[in-house]
């Protein structure tokens, strides 16, 4: 994502951008053929890496480059980006976009909110069309700090014991984690992200 917004690339489905990822990750998976032994295999995945996105943004803003954020995306879009619906996000992980990819190209496809049975369904064709074979919904969840309940949903106020001393579960990897224990960074991030709703 960066790499192409410094370049002037529009981050979205379309053909200028569509090429430069084909081209960047069609070079590394070239190199990663012809570098293969017996001995020694290569890999070329997207991870979110929890610290490496902040500290590859810190270092090249140490060096002078132009960073726009202070955490690099790991995903083909940018996560505050409120323009790109579900279905663009589907996309951009896609065959076309992840065919050089030998691993992870994993879509947290952020939600407001959870959906019904026939949603999530529809929305499982949609990536079986597009081809996005890596992804996961993450929805924020709720946690008391005071009584532990856990909620499924993003609240201001504990429906158990109606306190407010509460914080949020979502993704950076993987699993579900506080928000509270992200790095500082990562919680800014977060802050930023676009969870979007479905109609």
């Amino acid at each position: 994502v960066e790499a192409a917004e410094f370049l002037g690339i529009e981050i979205n489905d379309n053909h200028q951008y569509l090429s430069f990822v084909q081209q960047v990750l069609g070079l590394v998976e070239k190199y990663n053929k012809k570098y293969r032994t017996n001995d020694v295999m290569f890999n070329c995945e997207m991870i979110p890496a929890e610290n490496v996105g902040v500290k590859h943004a810190k270092w090249d803003k140490m060096a002078g480059y132009k960073v726009k954020r202070d955490c690099y995306n790991s995903y083909f879009y940018i996560v505050e980006d409120e323009s790109l619906n579900i279905l663009d996000k589907f996309r951009l992980h896609g065959r076309k976009y992840i065919e050089h990819l030998t691993g992870g190209s994993a879509l947290h496809l952020n939600l407001e909110e959870h959906l019904s049975k026939d949603q999530y369904n529809q929305l499982l064709r949609v990536a079986a069309l597009e081809g996005c074979n890596y992804f996961t919904f993450n929805i924020p969840n709720t946690v008391c700090n005071d009584c532990g309940h856990i909620d499924k949903r993003k609240l201001n106020v504990c429906p158990k014991c109606k306190g407010n001393n509460i914080d949020y579960l979502t993704r950076i990897i993987g699993y579900m984690k506080r928000v509270s224990n992200f790095s500082q960074a990562r919680q800014q991030e977060e802050s930023k992200r676009y969870y979007a709703t479905v109609c």
